[in-house]
């Protein structure tokens, strides 16, 4: 150990070094008798094994593991899901991860104790709160240096960004206060009386709102941004600490980790509407410091993930039914939780044509579009919306339609680059033709057998599937005009289909076929699965 980071090891760090040893043998006698979309991917740190999970959304699985620094704490993603940005407590550095690769490629220096990480809506900037220094350390993502250090309270341990990227907010947990920094300036410019040891904050989509769970307190400070005052303290479980916010506003989840319980927040009257359990949340630290980020919610705002840290799972609430639906493995001890953050159209109609260019993450969520929707690049998530003109997908990216969407025109999604996402759509009424031609990623169209996630779609016109080089699946959708599918080099497959015309398979390298219905139907679709 060099001379720098003897001198730098907080009291903070040392706690939790101690408090693992004992976590371990108590961790390991609990769990002694325990025996389909374009996915976002999910960042997981795992205090204990000093490395950060990465988790498919998709099939909630581990897809990668990569090693950081010494207890990884925070993270958050860059706006384009690029980047992760990991706070590394003991050894007082960030780790950047290139999402590409999933490996570190910049490992760099800030203050003591590094806890939460936000960055901003423009991707330019990631502030980071440093816990044994009471600062806060300004990291330009172009560069990866710190450009600034900003003195805030006493134990800041959560930041979180507005949407406008005006302004951080920063939980200090020892004066119970929240330190209101303008980003333009790097200045502190208000200081926040909230509950008792605030450590987790979120900020609402339209920014209007900052929800602090104030860990001692059980309570939830909830702050208006333009007077920064509290205007509701809300009673939720014990020992509250992550809190997060669907993307379209209505609700925010908030962690009480001694109670092992999820709250759900209805913003509209600050109440809490549901409380779920989720099992193994409770872990052995001492109060004030005990770090957010332990809960995320996807993009699309389906699924929140919450960290069971001491069952070193990921839990999984669906946001429809506030029910656990899933546990996935992960390392040891995890604690921050972080998805790439999704702008676009929540639960509100918008005039006019929308593009979706590389490196955005744009979601159409419960809305209407009164014209036509473009993707370029970048990620497209649609669900139960309105698109009343076209909607066109070409080349990069990756895009899920999901159930209950109507397409007003026609559908059409070509040259995707070759990757190993699997784009879909499912349970859509496209009132003109759909053609999928020409993609090196796997489009799902509807499945076989039918599944609830990913139901059949209804096609006024008629649907085409051609000379893709990646696998297709047309599976339990109903066509008022023809089935075309052709001149595909990858695995296609057509099940259960219902065709008011005619169905016609020809010239593909791979092709399973059944249960299809049609006026009348030729070529390969008439053959045995070959």
């Amino acid at each position: 150990m060099t001379a720098k980071s003897a001198t730098r090891l907080s009291p903070w760090a040392r706690l939790l070094k101690s408090t693992l040893w004992m976590a371990t043998v108590l961790v390991a006698v609990a769990l002694s008798g325990v025996h389909a979309m374009a996915a976002p991917f999910g960042y997981v740190t795992n205090l204990g094994s000093n490395t950060v999970s990465v988790i498919d959304a998709a099939t909630n699985t581990v897809v990668a593991t990569i090693p950081v620094g010494n207890l990884p704490v925070g993270v958050a993603v860059s706006p384009g899901g690029t980047q992760a940005y990991v706070t590394n407590a003991s050894d007082n550095t960030v780790s950047v991860i290139a999402a590409a690769s999933n490996t570190v490629v910049a490992t760099i220096p800030v203050g003591n104790s590094p806890a939460g990480v936000a960055i901003t809506p423009n991707g330019a900037n990631a502030y980071v709160t440093n816990s044994a220094d009471n600062t806060v350390s300004v990291i330009a993502t172009a560069s990866n240096t710190v450009v600034a250090t900003i003195p805030v309270g006493n134990t800041p341990n959560g930041v979180a960004i507005s949407p406008n990227g005006a302004n951080a907010y920063v939980t200090n947990g020892s004066d119970n206060t929240v330190s209101v920094i303008a980003t333009a300036s790097n200045t502190v410019v208000a200081t926040i009386a909230v509950g008792n040891t605030p450590v987790g904050v979120a900020v609402t989509p339209n920014g209007a709102n900052a929800y602090v769970a104030n860990l001692e307190g059980a309570t939830v400070s909830v702050i208006a941004t333009a007077s920064n005052t509290v205007t509701a303290t809300i009673p939720v479980g014990n020992c509250p600490a992550g809190v997060a916010i669907t993307p379209n506003g209505a609700n925010a989840y908030v962690v009480n980790y001694c109670d092992s319980t999820v709250s759900v927040i209805a913003t509209a009257s600050n109440t809490v509407t549901a409380t779920t359990p989720v099992g193994g949340i409770f872990f052995p630290f001492v109060a004030p410091f005990f770090l957010p980020g332990d809960i995320a919610i996807t993009p699309d705002g389906t699924g929140t993930y919450v960290a069971a840290t001491a069952s070193s799972a990921v839990s999984v609430i669906a946001t429809a039914s506030n029910t656990a639906v899933a546990t996935i493995p992960v390392g040891a001890f995890p604690l921050g939780v972080a998805f790439p953050p999704c702008t676009g159209i929540f639960s509100a109609t918008f005039h006019g044509n929308v593009t979706v260019s590389a490196g955005q993450n744009f979601c159409i969520v419960n809305a209407v579009v009164t014209g036509n929707v473009t993707q370029n690049g970048g990620t497209l998530t649609v669900i139960n919306s309105n698109i009343t003109g076209n909607l066109q997908i070409n080349g990069g990216g990756t895009f899920t339609i999901s159930p209950g969407t109507s397409i007003g025109g026609d559908v059409q999604v070509q040259n995707l680059h070759a990757g190993t996402a699997q784009n879909q759509i499912c349970g859509t009424s496209v009132h003109g033709n759909l053609q999928v031609q020409g993609n090196g990623t796997a489009v799902l169209i509807g499945s076989d057998p039918p599944q609830s996630s990913c139901p059949g779609n209804t096609v006024g016109n008629d649907l085409q599937v051609q000379n893709n080089t990646a696998a297709t699946s047309i599976d339990g959708n109903t066509v008022n005009g023809n089935l075309t599918d052709q001149n595909n080099t990858a695995p296609t497959q057509v099940f259960n289909n219902t065709v008011g015309n005619n169905l016609q398979c020809q010239n593909n390298t791979s092709i399973t076929v059944g249960g299809n219905t049609a006026k009348s139907t030729q070529g390969q679709c008439v053959s045995s699965p070959i």
